[in-house]
């Protein structure tokens, strides 16, 4: 079952089996390396992603009508990046990658 606000959002992405990934959920303004963030700036829901130096990538910051659509990004980015990290690892293995 998927959660549409951030009161939970720890717990899910825990269950998905992301909890492996870099993320922050709240706290916009840590400068956490190569994490995916989600929270609130100036009341506005965002999602982002820090680079490996802890900064804002300009181009991932994408603001968010509610909480919701932010969740739902957020969650998706996470998937994503567990996808990729993923098909690195076959390809380090020399495997080839399947659906």
């Amino acid at each position: 079952m998927s959660r549409t606000d951030v009161g939970g959002l720890r717990a899910e992405v825990e269950a998905a089996g992301l909890g492996h990934l870099r993320f922050l959920i709240g706290n916009t303004s840590l400068p956490v390396s190569g994490a995916h963030v989600i929270g609130q700036i100036d009341g506005l829901w965002v999602t982002f992603l820090r680079d490996e130096r802890g900064v804002v990538e300009e181009r991932t910051l994408v603001e968010h009508p509610d909480e919701r659509s932010a969740v739902t990004e957020f969650m998706s980015q996470l998937r994503n990046l567990a996808r990729l990290k993923e098909l690195e690892a076959l390809l380090d293995k020399g495997l080839e990658p399947h659906d």
